[in-house]
């Protein structure tokens, strides 16, 4: 059976993937990659580490009609009508402890789920913030009512281990290369995509996926048709076979149309 009819659905990563930082857009030829999925009857997702807060601060809700959303890296799935089927962010006494941690240690956090916010606004922080077209996030406490599903370290050293943030209780630590990304223990991009394919009706298997960074190597790994983006993290790049031109070039829509995809 040919590629293209064993594909329902189609996942994007989007900072570096789909989105291209610098020209602060989709790129043209994206857009109407997406719009062509569309078409040929081809569910069209977000599949992102940012949370609901940080897609409506990127706007990027409101320029294509997605069929559905896995945000915070697994935390939340939405229908595309943006009604959640899943939630199960950071419990709030793990969040506890890495929020006094990284103050003790005077390391900012970058910090999303039911909300955005940043804990200082130092210059790493700041840069980070920069880096992934993010703007008027608030500088403040949690609150009570605040649920987190990824907690971002804005440190220098990414990839040095942060033990004792390991050690908190039902957390992950991803050492991805922009920051030191802590969500919760068990959850990944692949999880809610499995939800979201069984919600459509289709074999979990059945899509395709493009990412760039650590925390999108599962979704990659279980997809029938996985693309690592070129000058993404060497460590996805050594394992995931089919490499795709940059964002800024539109590769996606290269890389698909040299299949027959598109």
């Amino acid at each position: 059976m040919k590629e293209q009819n064993l594909i329902k659905a189609a996942f994007f990563d989007i900072d570096g993937t789909l989105y291209d930082h610098q020209a602060h857009q989709i790129p043209d030829k994206h857009q109407r990659m997406l719009e062509l999925l569309h078409q040929k009857g081809i569910k069209v997702c977000l599949c992102t580490g940012r949370a609901l807060p940080l897609l409506e601060n990127l706007k990027i809700l409101s320029l294509f009609p997605w069929d559905g959303i896995v945000a915070g890296n697994g935390s939340y799935v939405y229908d595309q009508d943006l009604h959640p089927l899943f939630e199960d962010p950071i419990s709030k006494k793990s969040a506890e402890a890495i929020f006094k941690l990284a103050s003790k240690e005077n390391i900012g956090i970058f910090a999303a789920g039911n909300c955005a916010l940043i804990t200082q606004e130092d210059p790493i922080t700041l840069e980070l913030l920069h880096k992934v077209s993010c703007v008027n996030i608030p500088c403040r406490a949690p609150k009570k009512e605040d649920a987190f599903c990824i907690l971002s370290l804005c440190v220098e050293d990414t990839q040095a281990k942060r033990r004792d943030y390991e050690s908190i209780p039902n957390v992950q630590v991803l050492y991805n290369l922009l920051s030191v990304d802590i969500m919760k223990k068990g959850l990944s991009k692949y999880h809610g995509i499995r939800l979201l394919m069984l919600h459509f009706g289709f074999d979990p298997r059945a899509y395709m996926a493009f990412g760039d960074a650590l925390n999108d190597l599962e979704m990659l790994q279980h997809a029938s048709l996985a693309g690592a983006m070129e000058d993404g993290d060497p460590r996805i790049l050594a394992k995931i076979s089919n490499h795709v031109p940059s964002v800024k070039v539109g590769g996606i829509y290269d890389f698909l149309k040299e299949r027959g995809i598109l």
